[in-house]
């Protein structure tokens, strides 16, 4: 992931830098030019220092363009248009993430159950062809879910944002969640005016899990022990 932040950066610094052309020539000296008299005028020691640092400020600025064309060029190289980039990263996700509508890795939670849209939204009792987005949650949301896990003595397997462009009453939402089965006690809870609700869970099967939403919003899903 940080190479592809790393590679997007630099891209985009590249499109930007070499779109312009760099200009290290000298400015002229305070004094306007050449004296009365035809002679030059010795320019000062503070006007030296500006002068070179304008200088190493261009060649910095020429190798950086240098480095990100390269870097863009190894990505477009390795398949993956350079958009994909951008908007896996602007989403704080890998590719694959982002490809996939799906979250498969947090800061803070060494074992993820990945999450994805598993089929189709029923919207009010209706079938439909809507497309819920799997986001990542904030740091915040993950600390606050690890929390609410721990004092239900659960475990969590994976925190998401659920967005989405339809308005609606109730949605059942089918989540691909690959590793669950029905024997897993499975526990969602939607973040609310600061603290957790429970969320309607239809069904709990073999690498899914179903729910009944009546808002957009953080999910956390939760694995505690059987009742």
């Amino acid at each position: 992931m940080k190479k592809i932040s790393k590679i997007v950066s630099l891209s985009m610094a590249a499109i930007m830098l070499v779109s312009m052309p760099v200009m290290a020539a000298e400015s002229p000296s305070r004094g306007g030019g050449s004296s009365s008299g035809g002679g030059s005028k010795e320019i000062s020691a503070e006007e030296r220092a500006e002068r070179a640092a304008a200088a190493k400020e261009a060649a910095l600025t020429q190798a950086f363009a240098r480095e990100a064309q390269a870097d863009a060029a190894a990505a477009e190289a390795s398949g993956i248009p350079m958009a994909t980039t951008v908007a896996a990263t602007s989403e704080k996700k890998t590719v694959g993430e982002y490809a996939n509508n799906a979250v498969t890795e947090l800061p803070g939670l060494s074992d993820v159950t990945p999450i994805s849209q598993g089929g189709s939204v029923i919207i009010n009792g209706a079938p439909s062809n809507q497309t819920f987005s799997v986001l990542k949650p904030s740091d915040n949301a993950i600390s606050v879910a690890k929390t609410y896990a721990s004092n239900i003595g659960g475990t969590v397997l994976n925190v998401v944002e659920v967005n989405a462009s339809v308005k609606f009453d109730t949605a059942t939402v089918n989540f691909y969640m690959p590793g669950v089965t029905s024997a897993n006690n499975i526990k969602v809870v939607q973040w609310s005016n600061g603290q957790w609700t429970d969320v309607s869970v239809a069904e709990v099967r073999e690498d899914h899990v179903v729910i009944n939403m009546t808002s957009l919003g953080t999910l956390a899903f939760v694995e505690v022990p059987a009742q």
